[in-house]
């Protein structure tokens, strides 16, 4: 079986360190999990002897890559049983988040873990992602991130409306997203939202997983042909490396 040990053995790998408060969280969080997950199938049950090594890590990727900022507010889309928003907010004490999901039962979990693991920076909200905007008309989040949820199209659609200008999206994607990228091309123009990069899990690994990277340049309007797509951002990024 599958041990916090080996999942902190992951992060140590990566440069970085887990104290006993957070390592005493995780090990609640996966103890609420498998408590459950036989009724609210948070998790495949072929992975669940693999939750720590392979779910938690794989939450904390975005921060354990650089690729997320450690400060402002962040809102996880369609969190499910948490994953990534309640790892990276053990991880991220300093930093506030706020977990979206529209299941009744998932978000009644949500808030029990919550409670039990006494998670003061995490709020959640329980209702569909494309009514956030209406519920919390006056706030706008500096990143969104989504896993094992939804197209990249989709993904971008949902988050446009309510990151700041400057914020990001980040998506948690298998190995070679490009094409799923091109096919958002329609969705960033109109979001104004343009490809940042693509961060593999390991260099040079062909079949590793990919954290893609997208950031809000404008507020969107259908129609408004500002903005930098994909291919032409890719370019020029390309450019500048030779």
């Amino acid at each position: 079986m599958d041990s916090i040990k080996h999942f902190v053995h992951g992060v140590e790998k990566l440069g970085h360190r887990l104290d006993a408060r957070k390592i005493g969280a995780f090990e609640r969080y996966l103890y609420e999990i498998r408590r459950v997950n036989h009724v609210l199938r948070i998790i495949s049950t072929n992975d669940v002897e693999r939750i720590p090594s392979r779910h938690f890590l794989d939450s904390l990727m975005p921060v354990l890559k650089g690729v997320l900022p450690v400060s402002g507010v962040i809102v996880d889309i369609g969190s499910g049983g948490g994953l990534p928003g309640i790892p990276l907010a053990i991880f991220l004490p300093g930093t506030k988040f706020v977990l979206v999901e529209s299941n009744q039962r998932k978000c009644a979990f949500l808030n029990l873990a919550r409670r039990a693991l006494s998670l003061d920076n995490l709020n959640v909200y329980c209702d569909r992602i494309e009514r956030l905007p209406e519920r919390t008309p006056d706030s706008r989040y500096d990143v969104a991130v989504a896993r094992a949820v939804g197209s990249i199209g989709q993904l971008v659609e949902w988050s446009g409306p309510i990151l700041k200008p400057g914020g990001k999206l980040v998506c948690f994607k298998g190995p070679g997203p490009e094409e799923e990228i091109e096919s958002a091309a329609s969705a960033m123009e109109a979001q104004g939202m343009v490809w940042e990069a693509t961060v593999s899990y390991e260099e040079g690994v062909v079949d590793a997983p990919t954290l893609v990277v997208f950031k809000k340049v404008r507020d969107g309007s259908p129609g408004n042909q500002e903005g930098t797509s994909y291919r032409k951002l890719s370019v020029r990024q390309q450019e500048s490396h030779r």
